[in-house]
């Protein structure tokens, strides 16, 4: 009788600890948050703009874009965050209605050499990681803005004055090599969409910037991922 009661209490004391872990939580060797930091490649079509009467000829030139980001980890290498970028574009600026020197709005040419700055904001999601070699998913949406338009020659503020914000989609597909549990370096091929607005564009005029980037990129973990059981 009492070997059945010390059996029948083993048992329902490992059965309550079980389920007591079962409940709780467990760490992981996965990192609880994510900076990371990159250059890349930035090549753009350009933008038509209806409100200035006005085309932003990117020309698919490379310039150097910056990224950084920071993610919080969900489970089995994937997390998600807020991803940055910025870049200083040379384009073509190109206007319909160069009338005068500075016309409402910001100067105007018919056609001249200019810079802006394209910078994003958006919300992102990634897969991959863990040591050695390993492939990495970027997905994220969010916004576009490009701000300054400056002609070159004079520095001269071109129209629109207060720049243009649009939605942008992007997707990006590469590699990537953990050195460690915390430290990763990617290679990712990105591909965005960004959509400006169709007001005073005419019937079948591109309306999408489309934009490519290949970049290098280092990813640091810090702190236990500790997720919960039920």
């Amino acid at each position: 009788m009492r070997r059945f009661l010390f059996v029948f209490a083993f048992t329902a004391i490992s059965t309550t600890d079980a389920g007591a872990q079962r409940r709780g939580t467990y760490t992981s060797a996965e990192p609880a948050v994510w900076v990371s930091g990159g250059i890349a490649g930035f090549t753009g079509q350009g933008v038509n703009d209806g409100k200035s009467a006005s085309t932003w000829d990117f020309g698919n030139s490379t310039s150097w874009q910056y990224r950084a980001s920071l993610e919080k980890t969900i489970q089995n290498q994937s997390s998600f965050g807020i991803v940055g970028t910025y870049v200083r574009v040379p384009f073509i600026y190109r206007s319909s209605t160069a009338t005068s020197p500075r016309a409402p709005g910001g100067a105007r040419c018919a056609s001249c050499d200019a810079h802006l700055n394209m910078m994003t904001l958006a919300g992102t999601f990634h897969i991959g990681g863990g040591t050695g070699f390993h492939q990495v998913i970027d997905l994220s949406a969010g916004v576009a803005a490009y701000r300054d338009l400056k002609r070159d020659d004079d520095g001269s503020a071109l129209a629109p004055a207060n720049g243009n914000i649009d939605p942008i989609f992007s997707a990006g597909y590469g590699f990537g090599y953990g050195l460690s549990q915390t430290t990763q370096i990617n290679l990712v091929q990105d591909y965005s969409i960004a959509l400006h607005e169709k007001k005073g564009l005419s019937n079948g005029v591109s309306n999408t910037n489309t934009v490519r980037s290949l970049r290098v990129s280092v990813r640091y973990g810090f702190g236990r991922h500790s997720p919960r059981r039920r």
